[in-house]
């Protein structure tokens, strides 16, 4: 009898183990083959975005993903290495096999020689081995390949741009026609290329020059014939501190009248290093009128602002500058996908801007000051310890959109060219948007500011190509103030935290004290 019981227990133990073993290969079966990740992230920066399915899902062709880390990683990137794998393994899920990731070890000759063909380049990293710090090269780059086209991820050292990095690329391979952005020149504008010297970027577009890289031919260009901005999306007329003649403006115009795209950051009011001030006349702010915005030759300030350094003498020291408006979400048009998912945008001595109505446009007011704005005009006091309130405070348009079949600047009028025909109103709907100032993009305030490159890298999507990788590029770029608090409250919260703590330290010990005389002594 005993020996029946124990052969039926064992009989039910061997059962019960076999059927969780087969519901756990079961759930690896099932797991393997779909995602279920619960994010519980503000933007949900560990969930792949609805727009990778998506693009994923409608892959016409194989496109191969090739992933060369070094074996032996520093600790900081073994993390990075796994999110790279789960990002990739993701995505494969949804391409239905049409997204193809191969995982190579650059250490091996053939790999290595492999990596240089692609332009991966080698790294130096710092490895622990044997409890001593060693120098090693290294690989940590992945190159995405479609037919004859191939984008190149050289270095991978942080996970939260992974995923937009490895769209960006599939949709720049994958795309039937590249598209291209022209920078105007020769108007003394910042320059595209780096600025070569000693401490901070200074006033370049480089920054700016290499995300627009990943996504569009990006190109220079001078206004000389009717041909210039042939083959091009989207126009950037960016810092110009010269005028544009008739001819450069007619030129811009018949763009705009063909479906062309235009991104005007204009200053109407230019700031050297030591604060002083010009007003330049750029005859564009005049031609963006006709289509339904106007540059104030003022500039803005707001309660709402950012602190900003200054130097005097010897001394550095920072304070809130009504000059440099931080715009904040609540300000932010609602809905629109532009702005959809950022918390804020640093505006430096930006010039308001009014809408104009116009038949066939409609304007937008993609971002505005608080209703605590006022204005400036000339002569301007930039100084910070000289910045001076108003009794008449305002709300400003900051960035401005405007879509729409545009009328052309130059009907009714002769062309500056011979013999050209003047387009009298675009046929196909294009996007114009305006800000006024250049400065939101330049390199040394993008190291300070880096939402204003998501901000306009939004913009430039969604004109030029489509808004797919918004959301993606979105997600990561937030910021989570601090509420703004009035001088009362300022006070208040802080005198809680000088005497809120000795208090309640002393509370205690007098409640203590009493308990102890309450307790009866032990006899």
């Amino acid at each position: 009898m005993n020996f029946l019981k124990r052969f039926q227990y064992a009989r039910d133990s061997y059962m019960v183990t076999a059927l969780i073993v087969a519901i756990a290969l079961l759930v690896n079966f099932i797991a393997s083959r779909h995602f279920v990740r619960v994010d519980l992230t503000e933007n949900h920066l560990y969930a792949l975005s609805d727009s990778s399915k998506t693009i994923m899902r409608n892959l016409d062709d194989i496109v191969t993903v090739k992933v060369l880390f070094s074996e032996t990683l520093p600790p900081h990137l073994f993390a990075v290495r796994q999110y790279v794998d789960d990002v990739l393994e993701e995505l494969a899920s949804y391409s239905k096999g049409r997204l193809q990731v191969l995982n190579l070890n650059p250490d091996s000759p053939d790999s290595a020689s492999e990596a240089q063909k692609l332009g991966i380049p080698q790294v130096q990293m710092n490895i622990i081995e044997k409890d001593k710090l060693e120098v090693k090269n290294g690989f940590l780059g992945i190159a995405v390949l479609y037919g004859d086209k191939k984008e190149v991820l050289p270095v991978v050292q942080q996970s939260d741009s992974v995923e937009y990095d490895l769209m960006a690329a599939i949709k720049k391979v994958t795309a039937k026609q590249e598209k291209a952005v022209a920078f105007i020149t020769g108007h003394e504008e910042p320059s595209l290329d780096e600025k070569v010297g000693v401490g901070t970027p200074g006033d370049s577009y480089s920054y700016l020059k290499k995300a627009l890289d990943r996504n569009y031919r990006v190109q220079e260009v001078t206004l000389t014939d009717e041909k210039s901005l042939d083959g091009f999306d989207t126009v950037m007329v960016a810092g110009p501190k010269t005028a544009y003649s008739e001819k450069e403006q007619y030129l811009i115009d018949q763009f705009l009248m063909k479906g062309g795209n235009l991104v005007a950051l204009l200053d109407t009011v230019d700031v050297s290093q030591d604060l002083q001030t010009t007003q330049p006349t750029l005859g564009v702010s005049d031609l963006l009128e006709t289509y339904g915005v106007g540059l104030e030759k003022s500039l803005a300030l707001d309660l709402s602002s950012e602190n900003a350094s200054f130097n005097q003498g010897f001394m550095n020291f920072i304070v809130p500058y009504p000059f440099w408006i931080r715009a904040v979400k609540n300000f932010f048009e609602p809905g629109n996908p532009i702005v959809a998912k950022l918390d804020s945008i640093v505006f430096p001595w930006t010039s308001p801007l009014k809408l104009i109505p116009v038949t066939g446009v409609t304007e937008t007011a993609l971002v505005k000051s608080t209703a605590n704005a006022w204005s400036q005009v000339a002569p301007f006091n930039l100084a910070p310890n000289q910045v001076q309130g108003s009794s008449q405070k305002s709300q400003y348009p900051l960035a401005v959109l405007l879509k729409g079949n545009f009328p052309s600047a130059f009907k009714g009028k002769r062309s500056p060219i011979p013999s050209a025909t003047i387009i009298q109103a675009s046929s196909k709907s294009g996007q114009i948007l305006v800000i006024g100032n250049s400065r939101i993009v330049l390199d040394r305030f993008l190291t300070m500011f880096p939402q204003n490159l998501t901000f306009l890298m939004n913009a430039v999507d969604d004109m030029t190509m489509d808004q797919s990788l918004i959301a993606i590029r979105s997600r990561s770029a937030f910021d989570l103030p601090l509420k703004d608090l009035s001088a009362t409250e300022r006070e208040t919260v802080k005198y809680i935290g000088i005497f809120l703590m000795p208090i309640l330290v002393i509370l205690y010990g007098v409640l203590r004290s009493f308990a102890r005389k309450r307790k009866p002594l032990i006899q």
